[in-house]
């Protein structure tokens, strides 16, 4: 807490050079929000520090993206992502070279949005770290 007054006495035709403090974030308040998030980050988490899935990710691409039958960009469009739309992030796996608003990488996410499911490329989704700290591997398909 701080007073918004003081009183100091000095001699008459003394000079006083008065500095102060600056409102600093610090106190209980503040220590109990910090523990509060990051008990919220903590329980929202799965095992071995990587979150539980699926996870909530945005697409970040401008321009949106193709959500694709494959990870593949000549697959199937199943249909159309606009800039800033929600999507659970499944799974990773390795497909063909792309780029977008996260750079080239020839990572794919399988993601689900209103429940259809699909690949978009990694680079397009906004996803804050490495994808494989936050989302499995996608099981290997079978090649019968």
């Amino acid at each position: 807490m701080f007073q918004t007054r003081s009183a100091v006495r000095v001699p008459h035709g003394s000079s006083v050079f008065v500095q102060t403090p600056q409102p600093t974030w610090t106190g209980p308040g503040v220590i109990v929000a910090v523990v509060l998030l990051v008990a919220l980050g903590a329980i929202r988490g799965g095992g071995e520090g990587r979150p539980s899935t699926p996870r909530d990710v945005v697409i970040a691409e401008l321009d949106g993206a193709a959500l694709r039958s494959e990870p593949f960009a000549d697959s199937p469009a199943i249909r159309d992502l606009g800039h800033g739309q929600r999507v659970e992030l499944l799974c990773h796996t390795e497909g063909p070279e792309s780029f977008g608003w996260g750079g080239t990488s020839r990572i794919w996410d399988r993601v689900e949005v209103d429940g259809v499911t699909g690949y978009v490329p990694d680079v397009v989704v906004d996803t804050r770290v490495p994808v494989d700290k936050i989302a499995p591997p996608c099981p290997a398909e079978r090649q019968d």
